[in-house]
């Protein structure tokens, strides 16, 4: 495995991509955020940022790349258990997704959730966010992009937000094999999710990248089954 990150595009990113290949790919990113940590990292984000807050409207949270909305719809259920009022806007820009994520969120019965088909680079909201999270997104991206798109949301994001994406390792790519056969993944989805990792992040290199930020504190940590989770709190007065 090449040491830098892969810049080839993903067949999910394609404006031609197969319908049948994108409903495969969000069932397998959908089983991987249940079992292997994705909806857990947003879930003990959240519940550590709003543990000192007692907001009678609920919390604004912006979810980037929200794809079939399993997490913004998981994080939901557990907030209400736990009486933590919170509203979703979701960001997705790929047809095939929006259609998944419109079939689920009507199937929930009218959760506490937005879905927009925007562009997070010009997403403009009418009133700003609390937090913002993104997950399984930004490896999809350059160096560039990442901090053109962080820069522009201290505009409108007025506390933290978390980065929730893959570390890139061989070891991983290896997991995801055994993972990829287990499943039977289609050859699409195999091709995607090894490409994704080759993609991600090693833990230095996202620190590094984020530290050129200014007026923000960065965490960049691993975490289990060879994700990597990134918070960057603005600092006060240095957003709305």
């Amino acid at each position: 495995m090449s040491d830098s990150r892969a810049t080839t595009m993903e067949l999910l990113d394609r404006p031609d991509c197969d319908p049948s290949l994108a409903a495969a790919s969000y069932r397998f990113m959908e089983t991987v955020n249940y079992r292997f940590g994705g909806i857990r990292l947003v879930r003990r984000f959240l519940a550590a940022e709003t543990a000192e807050r007692h907001a009678c409207t609920p919390l604004r949270i912006l979810d980037i790349g929200s794809g079939s909305c399993d997490i913004p719809l998981a994080v939901i259920r557990w907030a209400r258990a736990y009486g933590i009022p919170l509203h979703f806007t979701c960001l997705e820009m790929a047809s095939h997704a929006i259609d998944i994520a419109r079939g689920r969120l009507a199937r929930a019965g009218n959760p506490p959730v937005k879905l927009l088909q925007e562009d997070a680079f010009t997403h403009q909201p009418v009133e700003p966010y609390d937090y913002a999270v993104t997950s399984m997104c930004f490896h999809h991206f350059s160096n560039a992009q990442i901090l053109m798109l962080l820069h522009r949301l201290r505009d409108f994001v007025r506390s933290s937000m978390l980065i929730n994406d893959l570390r890139r390792s061989q070891l991983a790519s290896l997991a995801a094999r055994i993972l990829l056969v287990a499943t039977a993944a289609p050859a699409g989805v195999r091709h995607d999710a090894l490409l994704s990792i080759r993609r991600g992040f090693k833990i230095d290199e996202l620190r590094t990248l984020l530290r050129q930020l200014d007026n923000v504190t960065v965490s960049v940590e691993p975490a289990s089954w060879f994700r990597i989770a990134a918070i960057i709190r603005f600092k006060p007065g240095e957003n709305v």
